[in-house]
């Protein structure tokens, strides 16, 4: 059984401030008398539900095509529920009740409730939502080790207010060795997430030399 837990991309997608918006211009060609339509897409390396790799901050980090699969497969994978509202940070304390699920863990997932805003109110779910302090990903090392995704249901694990923090909480998952990579904007809302383990599938949208790409992601069930 496969459940998406990746949002379809569009231009009404919610975006981190700075995020360029997804373009779509319709290129119309007559040649020997027949109409053709094509379509040019422009979008950001960051826009929905997007995978992180080590060159986003870590200078000479690796890339989409060094580091990943035309199928990436994660397993097992898990996902904890930890409410959060508005800016609201996530730290240690909040993980302490979730060792089982965090030492067991290839991709790990924390559902804060955030996902409930992505269309009643895209603004606060883009700029007012919880985000990862700097301290949570050398615990998240330390107790569970196996883990090399870390995946949330905010549009980032870093919040405008808080910029620094946000750096230092990318650096510490993305520089280290090996790394954790990041999936955000992560559509964690179906139940069945959060009762077992599953297998995580992640499809990259483009598959270069990229510090980010927009992926198709699928939870699987046995």
């Amino acid at each position: 059984m496969l459940i998406p837990i990746s949002y379809p991309l569009n231009r009404a997608t919610p975006l981190y401030p700075g995020t360029e918006p997804l373009t779509i211009t319709a290129i119309k060609s007559f040649e020997k008398g027949d109409a053709e339509e094509k379509s040019l897409i422009t979008a950001s390396s960051h826009a929905g539900t997007h995978i992180d790799l080590p060159r986003h901050f870590c200078p000479g980090g690796s890339s989409v095509r060094s580091l990943l699969a035309p199928e990436a497969v994660f397993a097992p994978a898990r996902c904890i529920d930890v409410p959060k509202a508005g800016v609201e940070p996530i730290r240690i304390y909040d993980l302490l009740p979730h060792l089982d699920a965090i030492r067991t863990s290839r991709a790990l997932f924390i559902r804060t409730g955030s996902g409930r805003l992505r269309e009643s109110n895209p603004d606060a779910y883009a700029t007012r939502h919880p985000w990862v302090h700097p301290e949570v990903p050398e615990f998240l090392c330390r107790e569970g080790p196996a883990i090399r995704l870390f995946g949330i249901d905010t549009i980032s694990i870093a919040v405008p207010a808080k910029p620094e923090e946000g750096q230092k909480a990318h650096c510490a998952f993305l520089c280290r060795s090996p790394p954790i990579f990041l999936l955000e904007d992560v559509d964690l809302s179906y139940g069945r997430l959060l009762e077992e383990p599953w297998t995580l599938r992640v499809y990259p949208m483009v598959f270069d030399d990229l510090e980010a790409v927009p992926v198709v992601a699928l939870a699987e069930f046995g």
